[in-house]
């Protein structure tokens, strides 16, 4: 187990972090009889609780910050909250299988109060090592055009306008959301820590999921009247943006854990982003 936990560079909280994630994917998968693809949905948020893990367990053991983008955490966090306006009470946009009666919820909640508990570490406890001049994107500006986006293009399936459109804006949050996590770790340059790079990396793979899920089910969200599918295109156009702008971090992390066993690597810096 010493050797394992050598060869990953992990130590006994990291190393009860994976086996936690991978005992809930026991979990979901022994308890529920009827997964399918939308249970991707679930897995999603599950994936990126994981990250929020991560970055739990870096704050624990270094009293430290550093490296995190408190932008995009407030961006997650407000994509969270819009969501679950909708998917507590309403059926539009929750998994049809059985994840979605309160997993899926249950989830989200967690992400949030997770997401939540994290800026308070960047803002407040853990303030003095927050690299606040490497993380500038706005995020009122960033939220109010998504909102705007939203207002302009969505779909209904929970047939009620305002709902819809909550719904749609927290995904067009979630899309952009890792910029100011990007752009930051790219003007610090440099080594980025493993728990950090397990983050990202857990929410590229959490994206790249949801991104599977709506190239078979953005159909679903075609207007009753044949009408072109607005609402459709523009959610799948968006997923594949968020990929492209995480197809840079991938490469380094991949080429890292593939290489050296190890997550963390050299990001070059990039000094205008």
């Amino acid at each position: 187990m010493a050797a394992f936990q050598k060869t990953l560079g992990l130590d006994g909280n990291m190393l009860a972090v994976y086996l936690g994630a991978f005992a809930l994917g026991l979990l979901v998968h022994q308890n529920y009889s009827d997964l399918g693809l939308s249970t991707l949905l679930t897995l999603t948020v599950g994936i990126q609780c994981f990250g929020y893990l991560c970055l739990r367990v870096k704050i624990s053991q270094q009293r430290s910050v550093a490296g995190i983008s408190g932008r995009a955490l407030i961006l997650q966090a407000l994509s969270y909250g819009l969501r679950l306006c909708s998917t507590t009470w309403l059926k539009g946009y929750i998994p049809v299988d059985e994840t979605g009666d309160w997993l899926y919820q249950l989830l989200d909640v967690s992400a949030l109060l997770m997401a939540l508990q994290i800026i308070y570490c960047v803002f407040k406890s853990n303030r003095q090592t927050y690299q606040e001049e490497h993380d500038t994107y706005s995020v009122q500006v960033i939220a109010l055009i998504c909102f705007v986006l939203a207002a302009l293009v969505h779909p209904d399936l929970n047939n009620r306008p305002l709902f819809d459109t909550l719904w749609t804006a927290a995904l067009y949050i979630d899309v952009v959301a890792m910029m100011p996590q990007l752009a930051m770790l790219a003007k610090i340059g440099g080594e980025v820590e493993a728990l950090t790079s397990h983050y990202v990396g857990a929410t590229a793979l959490s994206r790249g999921m949801s991104l599977i899920f709506w190239y078979y089910g953005y159909a679903e969200l075609a207007p009753l009247d044949g009408g072109f599918n607005m609402a459709g295109w523009a959610i799948l156009a968006a997923h594949i943006v968020q990929m492209l702008l995480l197809c840079d971090f991938l490469f380094y992390y991949i080429r890292a854990v593939v290489k050296t066993g190890s997550a963390r690597f050299e990001l070059p810096i990039y000094v205008d982003v």
